[in-house]
Formats: structure tokens, sequence, C-alpha cells
């Protein structure tokens, strides 16, 4: 299989969250494809926070796209000039308060490689203090809740944790944790 060839590229937006272009591409066919959309976003990490009791660290807020309120593992953006394993402790001190002693990288994976640059790096998080209250940015309102794996299987079932990314991010680091009680 051969990659495409891109013809042309017509930036249409260019902001804080993301870039959309649209490309015209040529694949080995010869078919033209014009436009094909494709969004630059910045990198993104999820952290599978795990109380010493095993039960998971979990975050709820609010979706405006989806209309939908949303259980999910701690997590965002990886700013301009930080790794991946820096925005992982900045997430997750800002949505919890917390902090974690030991931290482990269990993998990375595209978001949405038909349309999407970014891929979203996932850590476990594991000897958690509460160090402080969360320091939201001014566009977040997320509450706490905690989970067994049990549980977490339950609300999966049920739709309660239903982004299909942090359920790949729960999957990742599931060799990595422990079931509580």
């Amino acid at each position: 299989m051969k990659r495409w060839q891109r013809l042309a590229s017509t930036p249409l937006l260019d902001d804080r969250w993301m870039k959309l272009r649209a490309d015209r591409c040529q694949l080995a066919s010869g078919v033209v494809l014009d436009p094909y959309y494709v969004m630059e976003e910045a990198e993104w990490v999820h952290v599978v926070p795990v109380l010493n009791d095993g039960r998971l660290l979990l975050v709820q807020q609010y979706r405006y796209a989806a209309d939908v309120l949303c259980h999910e593992f701690p997590g965002g953006v990886v700013d301009a000039g930080e790794t991946p394993a820096q925005a992982a402790i900045r997430e997750l001190r800002e949505e919890t308060g917390y902090t974690a002693g030991q931290w482990l990288p269990v993998g990375s994976y595209f978001a949405n490689p038909a349309r999407q640059t970014n891929r979203v790096h996932v850590f476990v998080a594991t000897g958690l203090l509460q160090t402080g209250p969360q320091a939201l940015d001014a566009g977040e309102e997320i509450t706490c809740a905690t989970a067994t794996r049990a549980e977490l299987d339950a609300m999966i079932a049920d739709g309660r944790f239903s982004q299909g990314l942090h359920i790949a991010s729960l999957w990742l680091a599931q060799s990595h944790l422990t079931d509580a009680d």
C-alpha cells in the first residue's frame, strides 16, 4: 500500500485548539480526493489514577458537543513545551488535586488517524496523595468520583463511562491495575 500524495493544502482554521486544513490528495490509483479535511491537534494525555485501595479516581464533566455528562479519566492537552509525562502530572493535579508518587507510561494511540494528527498518551499513576484543591481552567467544571474495576466495567456497560478513547486507555492500563473489593 502506498502513501497518498498531497497535491495542495488550504488552511481553514488556526486557533489555540486546533488547525483545520482542506487537502487535495491523490491516491496511488490516481483517484483524487478533494477536499480531504485534516485536523491538526496537540497531543493528549489520559491518566489512569489508582488509589492505594485499588479503586480508580475518575472525573466527571459535561461534554457540550454530545450534550452528555461523562465519567472519564483525568487528562487533557499537552501544552507547547511540555512532554506528555509533564502534561499528565499537571492534568492530574489540576483536575483532581492529587499528585502521584509513581508514574508508568503504558502506551499511546492515535485518536482518529483518518482525520486527526494527534495521539493519546496513557499513564498509570499510583501512590496518590491529595495535596491541594483542584486548579481548574475557566471553562472546566469537574467533580471527582471513584470506582472499582467491577464498577467501572458496569459503568461502561450502562453508558456512564462512554468515551471510546477513555475505554481504550483503560484497555492499555488494565494489566497494571489491581482489583479493589
